[in-house]
This record gives structure tokens, C-alpha cells and sequence, in this order.
């Protein structure tokens, strides 16, 4: 199921929150080696203090975290305007009520190296999905968020739609700006995904707030 966090339901997901936490630890600094912030075990920063909308991939016991991403408007503090501003292009205006910036997504070690790759694609989906759905259902248009090739990859093989609007090279490999446009349309067709890989989203990643 997609389990949906925010500070005003915080606290009845703070065990499933923690999991996260350590999730995040393990897999963008111990396994991809980025520089974040890790303590205790368990990785986060100050964007997590900025009030985000927390997108959860869970069990039904709602105990393991199979992968997660954090939300935030473009209006207030992000990843994007602080730290990857190179990859904005001079002519575009990316602050907007409904543009969010997505950072943080992830899956679970156990997804990540399960063989065969249609896992992998599946549970992306699903996490794709569950995004889309809560944009739909507060009125976001639009996604932002950087990445790498394998990421891109990624996206493309799941049927994202996103738009590349720049890019850096300053960190030893390609990071990509990316626009995702988020619709009624673009949840369906995400939804039909999901069913012709036989399981529907609404049985097998039903939204939970």
C-alpha cells in the first residue's frame, strides 16, 4: 500500500516514518555514497523540517518500507533552488503553488537487487502511481526533481512522462533537471500499467492517509 505522511498525521506513522529514515541511510549513503547527513542510523536533512508530504511504499502491516519519496512546493525551500540551481535554465521559472519538487525516492534493498528487473519496474510504478495520485488530489500540475542517467533509465522504462530542462556535470557524472506533468489522464494510463502487470493499484498500493 502507498501510505500518505504528512505533520498533521505524523504521529500515527512515526515506527513506518523511522523505517524510512534508516532506509534513506542505507541506500544514499551507505550504497550510492552520497554526502547526507546520517545519525543514528538514519539519514535526513533539513528539507524533513519543512513540512513535506511524504509518499510511503509499504507492506499491509505497514511495517517494511519498500521505497519513498518527499515532496515539497516550489515556493518554499528545495533541494533544487539550494544546491542545484546549475541545472535551472536562465529562462525558466520553476516557483509556483502548484509545482512540487520530489527528492529523496528510493526502493528498498530487497527490490533493488531482486532479480528479474520487472520488480524493480513494478514497484517504481507503483510509487509513480501513488505520487501522481496525490498530486492529482491536491491540486499539484507538476513535478521537479534532479536525477542521474540511471534514474532516467528508469523513469523512461516505467512510461514516465518527463521533460529534461537542463543539466550539470559539476559532480563527476550527469545530473538532470526534470519536469513531470501530473494529470487524470497520466494517473490512469499509470494505473492500466500496473493492471496489464497483474495486480491493480487499488489492491496492491491502495493510498492511506
Amino acid at each position: 500500500m502507498i501510505v500518505v505522511v504528512e505533520k498533521y498525521n505524523a504521529h500515527k506513522y512515526s515506527s513506518l516514518m523511522d523505517e524510512m529514515f534508516r532506509l534513506r541511510a542505507r541506500i544514499f549513503h551507505e550504497r550510492l555514497k552520497w554526502d547526507v547527513q546520517v545519525k543514528d542510523g538514519r539519514e535526513r536533512d533539513k528539507y524533513d523540517d519543512e513540512g513535506p508530504i511524504y509518499i510511503i511504499y509499504t507492506d499491509e502491516e505497514r511495517r517494511e518500507v519498500k521505497g519513498s519519496v518527499r515532496l515539497l512546493p516550489t515556493t518554499g525551500p528545495t533541494l533544487l533552488a539550494d544546491c542545484f540551481s546549475d541545472t535551472i535554465p536562465d529562462a525558466v521559472h520553476l516557483c509556483s503553488p502548484t509545482i512540487w519538487e520530489g527528492t529523496r525516492f528510493c526502493l528498498s534493498e530487497a527490490i533493488l537487487d531482486r532479480e528479474p528487473v520487472d520488480a524493480l519496474l513494478f514497484a517504481a510504478a507503483v510509487m509513480i502511481a501513488g505520487l501522481a495520485e496525490v498530486a492529482v488530489n491536491t491540486g499539484i500540475e507538476s513535478i521537479v526533481g534532479n536525477f542521474d542517467s540511471s534514474m532516467l533509465r528508469l523513469y523512461r522504462r516505467i512510461g514516465c512522462d518527463v521533460e529534461i530542462l537542463g543539466s550539470t556535470s559539476k559532480y563527476g557524472r550527469p545530473i538532470y533537471l526534470g519536469l513531470f506533468p501530473i494529470s487524470e489522464p497520466l494517473l490512469r494510463r499509470g494505473k492500466r500499467k500496473l493492471e496489464n502487470g497483474g495486480l491493480s493499484f487499488a489492491t496492491s498500493a491502495k493510498l492511506v492517509a
